[in-house]
């Protein structure tokens, strides 16, 4: 008897279970429907102000190509058509189609007459047009009618949401009443539940196992490291020993072969000893180079520091370096203006910017173009955590940018390192970089390289500002205060684009340190996605060179789905180098590495300003 009145309920909470998932169908194609309606509008005011904008781009930049959707206006038509279709169902929606339907025929209208004037050369007439007021009037009206339209569909979304959020907790409450009466697999239940502790008691067994063999393992991996970082020690000093070796027995192969000859000719009283004593002179001083390269690596070379302009320096060194480049590689110096005077060693530091020009000649076989600009800059706290061999401060920068190959990152973390080249052998000693490194540290300063596959690469040297009565090569970063940074608010969105995950995270801490809203993404593609799903960005900030997506066409594809949005651009290279190597337009906002976070702050609420701007403009 109790099996037939549990069928009976069962059979009664089914038929309770079906009408209910009926009317839920029900209630979510009203909602699709409402959906369907706000899209249609959406897309209505989406082309009339594309059209609008597309005007406005051909007035400003008088570019025929503009004109493309010209021929796109009779879509408005059947856009018109299929809306009112969407809203029979509605009088008061229906009501409103009827009035904005001749709106927008008068304001499409409009456009086609102001764009045959424009079309005709007629800008006059056209201007006079837009003074009229006629369209703005047009379009004032046009957003009314679409954004009460689109309020009422949001109000009947929110009730027929409602209705279907009640059709699902009703169908899930007959379906609740369904397991409830299914009761009698509760037996079954507590019988799975005793495996299942069993089973988790061998797991937590199997855990603890597991753990002890985690400890053992990794206290033999940490002595394993210890010994991998012992054996890179001694493979280091190996690859040091053997290049000093190999290079030493060259020079010296020459000198001994030189004075055994001198001595058979001596003895043989012959003439002819000139050449070989300048083969050994040869040898010798080649050898004197080698131990000035290994000092200044070493940093134990004794320097002759003097106060000098490096805007004089550089421009001093443009013959040479022309000659030394060739014709196929052209040359550009970019002085900075007010530069500061340092105090270093002329002929080292002229020794490495040859030395930098020649590594980027070579990375240009088949030509290019070499940058080198100078300009005053300031490395704060935030950078030098990040670069432990910096120290916080003024400097003036020179670097040398190339359109070369650029380095991979595991010649990138080798650069320095003695007797290392990627060059074939013969063409390269190795120790070009690793003595500009020594150089530059011995001087008190830092080196940084900013570089990746293809795009060439960019050298940066900084050294320290020169002030006469202080305390030289202790470089003091001002402490700028509180109020000294623009601030943002919580409000402000900001979006950080950048494939190198440390410096997304040190761009977003700081950001963040200002006030904003942060948001990070590790791609061009991710950063896409975003956009398309958050509508409050205010500002993307993106690096320049990323793979797949780069900076220049991120922004492209972003300010072409959200026009208002600003973009900032951060790189590691010159801007002199980005802009003259056709990477980025020259207007557009850009903030080179390394920046201290008032630079940055500065920048930021220039470009959040600059849209508030625009928006209060448009208004």
């Amino acid at each position: 008897m109790s099996l037939i009145v549990a069928f009976s309920i069962l059979a009664s909470a089914g038929l309770v279970t079906v009408r209910t998932e009926k009317y839920r169908r029900e209630a979510g194609a009203w909602v699709r429907h409402t959906l369907r309606v706000e899209n249609a509008l959406l897309r209505l005011g989406g082309v009339i102000r594309e059209a609008e904008s597309e005007e406005r781009g051909y007035i400003i930049t008088r570019d025929p190509s503009y004109f493309s959707r010209k021929n796109d206006f009779s879509t408005v038509g059947a856009q018109m058509q299929e809306l009112a279709a969407l809203v029979a169902d509605n009088p008061e929606e229906s009501g409103r189609v009827e009035k904005l339907k001749p709106l927008v025929n008068e304001r499409l209208d409009l456009l086609r007459r102001k764009l045959d004037l424009l079309t005709a050369g007629r800008f006059d007439e056209a201007a006079q047009m837009v003074r009229d007021g006629r369209g703005k009037a047009l379009m004032d009206e046009i957003n009314v009618l679409i954004a009460q339209m689109i309020e009422r569909e949001e109000e009947l979304y929110r009730i027929r949401h409602e209705r279907l959020a009640e059709a699902s907790q009703t169908l899930e409450t007959a379906i609740g009443v369904m397991v409830i009466l299914l009761g009698g697999v509760a037996a079954f239940a507590v019988l799975m539940a005793h495996r299942q502790l069993d089973a988790l008691r061998k797991s937590s067994d199997a855990l603890r196992l597991a753990y002890n063999e985690l400890i053992e393992e990794s206290t033999k991996r940490s002595a394993v490291e210890a010994q991998l970082r012992q054996s890179q020690k001694l493979d280091a000093l190996g690859q040091l020993a053997g290049g000093i070796a190999h290079d030493f027995n060259n020079m010296l192969g020459v000198i001994v072969a030189s004075l055994n000859i001198m001595r058979r000719k001596l003895a043989r009283q012959e003439d002819g000893l000139d050449q070989l004593i300048s083969s050994a002179m040869d040898g010798a001083d080649r050898a004197a180079g080698l131990v000035r390269r290994l000092l200044a690596f070493s940093r134990i070379q004794p320097l002759n520091p003097a106060p000098l302009d490096a805007n004089q320096l550089v421009n001093g060194m443009s013959a040479i370096l022309h000659r030394a480049l060739g014709s196929r590689i052209e040359l550009a110096c970019v002085l900075g203006k007010h530069l500061w005077p340092v105090k270093v060693d002329p002929n080292e530091l002229e020794s490495a910017i040859v030395n930098l020009a020649v590594n980027a000649r070579d990375a240009m076989p088949e030509g290019g173009r070499l940058t080198i600009e100078t300009g005053n800059a300031e490395l704060d706290e935030t950078y030098t955590q990040d670069n432990p061999d910096a120290r916080p401060g003024e400097y003036v920068c020179i670097c040398v940018s190339d359109t070369g190959e650029g380095m991979s990152p595991e010649t990138l973390a080798k650069a320095f390192d003695p007797f290392f080249t990627t060059k074939p052998i013969g063409k390269g000693t190795g120790l070009g970089l690793s003595q500009v490194h020594g150089f530059v540290r011995q001087s008190g300063g830092h080196i940084k390289i900013y570089s990746e596959p293809g795009h060439g690469a960019s050298v940066k040297l900084y050294l320290p500002r020169y002030v006469e009565d202080t305390e030289e090569g202790q470089p003091k970063a001002p402490e700028p205060k509180q109020d000294e940074f623009p601030r943002g608010g919580p409000e402000e969105v900001v979006l950080i684009v950048e494939d190198d995950e440390t410096a997304r995270r040190v761009t977003a801490q700081g950001v963040r340190e200002l006030g904003y809203t942060v948001i990070e993404a590790a791609s061009g593609k991710e950063a896409i996605g975003i956009l398309r799903d958050r509508a409050d960005i205010a500002l993307m900030i993106t690096d320049v060179i990323m793979p797949e997506m780069d900076g220049a066409r991120l922004a492209r594809e972003a300010v072409f789905r959200r026009h208002a949005l600003h973009v900032l651009f951060i790189t590691g290279y010159s801007k002199h180098a980005i802009l003259r190597n056709g990477i980025l337009d020259p207007d557009v906002n850009l903030l080179t590495k390394p920046f201290t976070l008032v630079q940055l702050a500065r920048k930021i609420r220039e470009a959040l300003d600059a849209r508030a701007d625009l928006s209060r403009g448009k208004s």
